[in-house]
């Protein structure tokens, strides 16, 4: 299994200490280039945003100067990288045929938005397979990632495992691995972990010794140069649970130990973060849970 491509090489450098960037989803309403300002208010360093509804299917067409208005507030502020999360009702395996062409339509708007506004990709959510097997579910992935790849130009598709519940895709790395194989380890195909669906499908990050095994598990099946990105997001829910419920950063099951090791790891600090937790200020979102993260990571601070 060939896990590295020439578009993904990292260079280390070991007199150089690297920690974590970490963002947040934040709203684009009003306009568009309103998310920049919102999250240079709470203390962003890279940005996740929606190019449209995540529980519709409509497309928004944006004015050109709305997105050259974008680009010079983010170079401005130096939120780099920056993100789009695709729709929630996205299925990439739907044996419907109009669900299966809307879902892959959907992908290709926001990777076209991201090559549009010079984003480093798309993180979406695979879909189920339902009771299908495996194999009809990856060639139908497949097709449609060939398609959405063949339709953008630059912009990376990057990958979400999930949780695992029922026929939700993505809930082991051996299904992502073997997409990715499918795929012929496709350069502008990337992985974005969430850690909330990590400890839900039943990867004990609570502490370095889960988190090591996380890791080292990934690298093995996957390979460590796919990590594009990493959604830090604590769990309400039980380890192993299949339930997906975000939690603010240590106020979950995972706790404030379990995000000193993912952040400190050191095979993950060069992997941006994106926070999507539920808020500890309702009139200044996610800055608490950004400052708590900011205080965790750095040398010294990978023991849990």
């Amino acid at each position: 299994m060939i896990r590295d491509s020439p578009g993904l090489t990292i260079h280390h450098s070991p007199f150089t200490i690297h920690l974590v960037k970490f963002g947040a989803h934040v709203s684009i309403a009003g306009s568009i280039h309103f998310a920049v300002d919102r999250a240079v208010r709470i203390g962003c360093e890279c940005l996740q945003i929606f190019v449209a509804s995540p529980r519709q299917w409509r497309e928004i067409l944006y004015s050109d100067d709305d997105l050259d208005l974008f680009i010079e507030k983010r170079r401005k502020a130096k939120l780099d990288p920056l993100v789009a999360h695709t729709a929630y009702l996205i299925n990439l395996a739907a044996a419907d045929m109009e669900l299966y062409r809307k879902s892959t339509g959907a992908l290709i708007y926001a990777v076209k938005t991201m090559d549009r506004l010079h984003g480093l990709g798309a993180i979406t959510h695979l879909g189920s397979r339902g009771n299908r097997p495996w194999p009809a579910a990856l060639a139908r992935l497949r097709a449609a990632l060939a398609v959405a790849l063949e339709a953008t130009d630059r912009a990376m598709i990057i990958i979400e495992n999930s949780v695992g519940a029922g026929g939700q895709i993505g809930g082991s790395f051996e299904e992502i691995g073997d997409l990715l194989e499918a795929m012929e380890w496709h350069p502008r195909l990337g992985v974005c972990l969430d850690s909330c669906h990590l400890f839900a499908a039943g990867w004990d990050i609570r502490g370095p010794k889960g988190v090591n095994e996380m890791v080292n598990a990934f690298d093995k099946t996957v390979g460590i140069k796919r990590l594009t990105a990493f959604h830090l997001n604590d769990s309400k829910t039980p380890l192993g649970s299949k339930v997906d419920r975000h939690e603010n950063i240590g106020e979950g099951r995972i706790g404030r130990g379990g995000f000193r090791a993912l952040v400190n790891h050191p095979k993950l600090t060069r992997v941006p973060a994106f926070i999507e937790t539920p808020h500890f200020e309702a009139d200044v979102p996610d800055r608490k849970n950004l400052d708590l993260l900011k205080r965790l990571r750095g040398p010294g601070k990978s023991r849990g």
